[in-house]
């Protein structure tokens, strides 16, 4: 679709990478967040809205259900 799902998945480029890298990956990174967002709760919402980079709502989010779910399982 945008070609942005890299930034799922990469931290922000260092002041030394090409200046179009840095370009696309803070471009990615705002559809990813603003995306992210916009499907949480409220509650998660105001939980998340701190975070400045996609990857690390994302890894917060895999990390919290995933915990869930084994604890789920264990019960």
């Amino acid at each position: 679709m945008y070609e942005v799902a890299f930034a799922l998945t990469t931290s922000k480029p260092d002041s030394s990478t090409v200046a179009k890298q840095v370009d696309d990956w803070i471009h990615a990174n705002k559809v990813y967040c603003h995306t992210l967002l916009s499907v949480l709760s409220n509650n998660l919402f105001d939980v998340y809205t701190s975070y400045k980079e996609a990857k690390d709502i994302w890894d917060s989010l895999i990390l919290k259900y995933t915990i869930e779910d084994i604890i789920d399982k264990g019960s």
